[in-house]
């Protein structure tokens, strides 16, 4: 079945990828890898009742960045030296995407689907205070967009997709899904989206997507 709709993540789609981010921003503070995975070694763990990841509730909504940041540096104290500068991190010395470009390719391709007529939507775990990623990207092209921080579940939990879905008023069959994490491409096909994993090699992404026209 050709898709209906084509719905795109942000970090490692339209945006660069929020790994590679995080890896520029550990650089530029001197953070160790080994405490920046610490930091976020939890973000592929699956939730469990009253057992959630605190990442996890940032991107939900439900925490503040402000109290991560804390525990983050409760986290890097137990490895950092005394002097270290990332001791006095804040809430606003920790946004990895500030300097995020958009992909040109991708953008390009948003413009292509709804030139075919069909729909485009926006389905993203992100964080509150990170909402300035809306002003990198032509966000009226898109008729729909869900984001984790304002409905309180996030992927690659299944209601999720299925919300994205209603709000374009189409069956996840109708609906073509990017994302560059593999568990929210697994997790989109076992609601019944065609879905499409999104390496750096964006160009073969998009040639990907015309392929099911």
């Amino acid at each position: 079945m050709k898709p209906k709709a084509v719905i795109f993540d942000v970090g490692g789609v339209l945006l660069e990828s929020p790994f590679v981010a995080a890896l520029r921003w550990a650089q530029e503070w001197e953070i160790p890898l080994d405490a920046l995975k610490t930091i976020f070694g939890d973000y592929s763990r699956a939730s469990s009742p009253g057992q959630s990841p605190m990442w996890h509730e940032v991107e939900c909504g439900r925490v503040e960045l402000a109290t991560f940041v804390l525990q983050m540096q409760k986290t890097l104290g137990a490895t950092l030296p005394l002097n270290h500068r990332a001791r006095t991190l804040t809430a606003d010395d920790f946004n990895p995407f500030a300097d995020g470009e958009p992909v040109a390719a991708m953008i390009e391709l948003v413009h292509e689907v709804r030139g075919r007529g069909l729909k485009t939507g926006i389905l993203t775990n992100n964080v509150r205070e990170w909402s300035a990623w809306r002003e990198k990207i032509p966000i009226d092209a898109f008729d729909a967009v869900i984001d984790s921080c304002q409905v309180g579940i996030r992927k690659p939990e299944p209601d999720i997709y299925l919300l994205i879905c209603e709000k374009l008023s189409l069956t996840p069959s109708s609906c073509l899904f990017l994302d560059d994490h593999p568990a929210n491409v697994e997790a989109a096909i076992e609601v019944g989206l065609d879905a499409l994993l999104v390496t750096q090699d964006f160009d073969a992404a998009v040639s990907e997507v015309r392929s099911r026209f």
